[in-house]
C-alpha cells in the first residue's frame, strides 16, 4: 500500500493548510506519539526552520504529543542538528526520534514534518506507514499539555568543530535566510567571509538566495574575486558550491572531491553511493581511481539504508545532500561544506580547482500534471524509453520518475553525446504528455 501523505522527505505542503493545519498537525502529533511508543521511544528532539508557521506548527504537534513522550526542543536549528542529536541521545541509552519542521528549499509559504529514528536516520516506509494509519484511527488528538525541556545546539556545533581559514582566503556564505543562518556564523572563521541570506528570516527563507537560487551568489562570488561560495538550503540539509568563475559545483563533484582527498590522505573510501540521477561521470572517474560506485533510487533514505548493507560511508546526490557517516547520522550541509574547505586547502593554490571530473551531458524536464499516472499505464512513454534504448544501448540513460512530493514527472536524459540528450528528452517529454492528456 503507498503512502497517502509521506512524500521523499516527510510530509510537506502548504503551512496551515490540510494536511498541515494546526488541527491536523496536532493529530500528527499524536499519531506520532503513540507509533513511538509502541516502538520503545521514550523522547522526541523537535527542531525547525525560521518560517512564520514554525512556530505555531510546532507549538501545535507538541500539544499532540502531549505526555506521550518527553519533548526535548532544540528551537530553531539546521535539520542535520536534530538527527544529530537523536542518535547521540540514544546511544546514551534511552530510544529517542526526532522531528524537524520545515520544508527544506521550499518558499516561504510552504512546510513539514520530517521525522527521524534513533539512528538519526529518516523513518523507515514501515515507520510512516503505521504514524499514517495512527492520524487516520484519530477522532480527536489529545489536547494534554506537556512542558518540553530545551536542548543545546552547541554540543552539535562543538562536533562539527569549525574551520579557521587563511587570512587571504576569499568565501561568500549564503544561508537562505534559514535554519543555517546562525550556525554558520559560528562555525567560519577567519579569511575574508561575506554573507549572503543572514539573518534568519522566515518570510525571505529561499526567496532568491540558498541551494536553488545559486544566481546571487555567483554574481557576488565573481564581483568580489572570491575563492569559491557556499549555499545552504532552507534547512540546512544540503549545499551547493560555486568556483571562482561562478561556476556550479554539484553534489556529485563534491563527493568526487572528498574521495579523492581521503586517497590523498591514505584513507581511500572503501566505496561511494550514489542515485539513479548521478551523473555518469562521476561513476566513470570513481571507476578508474578503484573506489567503487552504486546507485539507489533517489531519497537520501535509499542512501542510508545502502550504506548500511555495504558498510560504506560515503554518499551523496547532485543536488547536494553529502552524507558522511563519520560526521553524522544524516545528510548535512554545514559539515559537508567543512570538509570541502578542509580538502580544498589540503590543495596547492594553484590546484585548487584541478580536480573535477569531466561530466557527460544531462538535463531534465519536469511535465506538471493534473494528476499522477503510473508510469507503467504510460504506454506512449514506456514505448519512446524502448525505442531509444534499441537506438543508442547503453549510450543512453534515462531516469523517469514522478515527485515525492509534487504531480510532477521527472525526465532525465543522460548520454555521452549531448545530441543525443535533446532529441531522446524531446521524444520523451512528447510522450509523457500524450500519456497524460496534456497535449
Amino acid at each position: 500500500m503507498s503512502l497517502r501523505y509521506f512524500g521523499t522527505d516527510g510530509i510537506r505542503g502548504v503551512a496551515l493548510r490540510s494536511p498541515l493545519t494546526a488541527e491536523e498537525v496536532t493529530r500528527w502529533g499524536t499519531a506520532w506519539a503513540k507509533v513511538a511508543r509502541e516502538a520503545g521511544v521514550k523522547r522526541l528532539v523537535v527542531g525547525w526552520d525560521p518560517r512564520c508557521s514554525s512556530g505555531p506548527l510546532s507549538e501545535a504537534f507538541i500539544l499532540g504529543v502531549g505526555l506521550g513522550l518527553k519533548v526535548l526542543v532544540l528551537g530553531m536549528a539546521p535539520t542535520p542538528a536534530v538527527a544529530w542529536n537523536v542518535a547521540r541521545l540514544t546511544s546514551e541509552g534511552e530510544k529517542t526520534w526526532g522531528l524537524m519542521i520545515s520544508a527544506s528549499h521550499n518558499p516561504p509559504e510552504d512546510n513539514g514534518l520530517k521525522g527521524f529514528n534513533e539512528l538519526g536516520e529518516k523513518l523507515e516506509e514501515e515507520e510512516e506507514r503505521a504514524i499514517e494509519q495512527a492520524f487516520d484511527d484519530l477522532p480527536e488528538p489529545t489536547t494534554i499539555s506537556a512542558i518540553p525541556a530545551h536542548l543545546d545546539l552547541q554540543p552539535y556545533l562543538a562536533h562539527l568543530e569549525g574551520i579557521s581559514l587563511p587570512p587571504d582566503f576569499r568565501v561568500v556564505i549564503d544561508c537562505a535566510h534559514g535554519a543555517t543562518a546562525e550556525a554558520a556564523f559560528e562555525l567560519f572563521r577567519g579569511g575574508s567571509i561575506q554573507w549572503l541570506g543572514r539573518p534568519a528570516d522566515g518570510t525571505r527563507i529561499n526567496v532568491g538566495v540558498g541551494s536553488t537560487h545559486l544566481d546571487a551568489l555567483a554574481a557576488t562570488v565573481k564581483a568580489g574575486q572570491a575563492h569559491l561560495g557556499i549555499a545552504f538550503d532552507g534547512d540546512g540539509d544540503r549545499c551547493l558550491l560555486v568556483d571562482g568563475a561562478g561556476g556550479i559545483v554539484d553534489g556529485d563533484q563534491m563527493v568526487w572531491l572528498l574521495a579523492q582527498d581521503r586517497v590523498a590522505c591514505g584513507d581511500a573510501p572503501p566505496g561511494v553511493v550514489g542515485t539513479l540521477m548521478t551523473n555518469g561521470g562521476l561513476a566513470q572517474a570513481l571507476g578508474k581511481a578503484g573506489i567503487p560506485f552504486v546507485r539507489t533510487p533517489v531519497g537520501d533514505k535509499h542512501l542510508l539504508r545502502e550504506m548500511a548493507k555495504r558498510d560504506w560511508d560515503l554518499a551523496a546526490e547532485a543536488s547536494g545532500h553529502l552524507i558522511q557517516k563519520r560526521v553524522g547520522p544524516s545528510g548535512d550541509g554545514l559539515a559537508a561544506a567543512l570538509s570541502i574547505l578542509r580538502a580544498l586547502l589540503h590543495r596547492p593554490a594553484d590546484r585548487r580547482w584541478a580536480w573535477t571530473f569531466a561530466p557527460w551531458p544531462q538535463r531534465l524536464v519536469n511535465v506538471m500534471a493534473k494528476d499522477r499516472k503510473a508510469v507503467a499505464d504510460c504506454a506512449d512513454l514506456i514505448s519512446a524509453m524502448a525505442t531509444i534504448d534499441a537506438r543508442w544501448g547503453t549510450g543512453v540513460r534515462q531516469v523517469v520518475r514522478w515527485s515525492g512530493t509534487e504531480p510532477k514527472l521527472r525526465l532525465m536524459v543522460e548520454a555521452q553525446e549531448d545530441g543525443w540528450v535533446d532529441q531522446a528528452l524531446a521524444e520523451l517529454e512528447a510522450a509523457a504528455r500524450r500519456d497524460l492528456a496534456l497535449t
